[in-house]
């Protein structure tokens, strides 16, 4: 990937993130799983923190990051990024946890709606979330509060962050549902796929074996017999 780069280091915008393969053919393998199988396709790792959760009832995600690395408390470079999503792409927003000011709200979210953005996660909080739900926009952050931030900046846009403890990497691939938000290594998307078919597998297995009265499997036993209970 060729960057395009305009400003310097604290105030930037790296704006080419084209990529040789179209993200919905790579995403193929991922539709159809949980936020849950995804997790159990990566060993667990790779899931932001219960903090960030929808704000949007009954809101989902799957798409490639379009990151953005704001100061605390001001979305200046968050405005540039809505100009620059692409169809379905998700912001990714690190704003160091700033729980203060509102980095979001119903303007934004529906200008990122018109942009057919896929959604946004913000590490930080949002407001006017009764509108937000209106526009419809998948939206997951770590709350609400009313007053707005800055537009002063500095920021960057299109560089790796930290979101929910999470490491993003622009092209990254964000999945969201109910259970929370995980991030998908662009490289690791067939291993994650087969992963996660394997937990899935497993479970359909598991549903018919409780059906069919196995309450306690022999392999948990085993576990507590070696542990002398």
């Amino acid at each position: 990937m060729n960057d395009t780069i305009m400003g310097r280091i604290g105030c930037r915008v790296k704006s080419n993130y084209e990529f040789d393969q179209p993200w919905r053919e790579l995403t193929k393998g991922l539709e159809g799983f949980s936020t849950a199988n995804l997790a159990d396709g990566m060993k667990g790792f790779y899931c932001m923190d219960m903090g960030i959760r929808p704000m949007v009832p009954g809101a989902k995600m799957l798409g490639p990051a379009l990151t953005v690395k704001l100061r605390p408390g001001d979305n200046l470079m968050l405005h540039k990024a809505t100009e620059l999503v692409k169809d379905g792409y998700i912001v990714v927003c690190d704003t160091q946890g700033c729980t203060s000011y509102a980095l979001l709200g119903e303007l934004m979210a529906s200008a990122l709606k018109k942009q057919n953005a896929g959604g946004i996660v913000i590490d930080g909080v949002i407001r006017d979330c009764e509108e937000v739900i209106e526009v419809g926009l998948p939206v997951y952050a770590r709350g609400s509060v009313s007053c707005a931030g800055d537009k002063e900046g500095p920021g960057e846009i299109n560089v790796p962050v930290c979101c929910g403890g999470v490491v993003v990497r622009p092209g990254d691939f964000i999945a969201a549902d109910a259970s929370g938000v995980v991030v998908i290594p662009r490289e690791d998307v067939a291993d994650v796929a087969a992963g996660a078919k394997k937990k899935t597998d497993y479970e359909e297995v598991r549903r018919q074996e409780i059906a069919d009265g196995t309450i306690v499997k022999d392999n948990i036993n085993r576990i507590l017999s070696a542990k002398c209970v």
